[in-house]
């Protein structure tokens, strides 16, 4: 994958504390994420959710939330925000049809 040096990027891969409060704000309908082209970080699969989940109603506070998520597996994701990211980072190669 190549990344043009004007896109703007935000990499949340090691921040957990942002990212908390990232993925948070874009549950309440912040469109902070359209300032971005790609945005990497961890998924909030069902498990991690239910810690976010947890920290947003504010039944736990950050240092609790962050514990928890650093108990689970997580995985990271890559999502290309903007038809920009797309049109310089992937590169279309090969189709196959597949017959069920």
């Amino acid at each position: 994958m190549t990344l043009s040096s004007a896109q703007h990027i935000i990499d949340f891969s090691e921040d957990l504390e942002t990212w908390i409060d990232f993925v948070c704000d874009c549950r309440n309908g912040s469109d902070e994420y359209l300032k971005y082209d790609i945005i990497k970080g961890k998924v909030a699969n069902d498990k991690v959710f239910r810690v976010v989940d947890m920290y947003k109603r504010g039944i736990w506070d950050k240092v609790r939330a962050i514990q928890e998520i650093r108990v689970y597996k997580t995985y990271d994701q890559i999502a290309f925000i903007s038809q920009k990211a797309i049109d310089s980072s992937l590169k279309f190669q090969k189709s196959i049809e597949v017959v069920l």
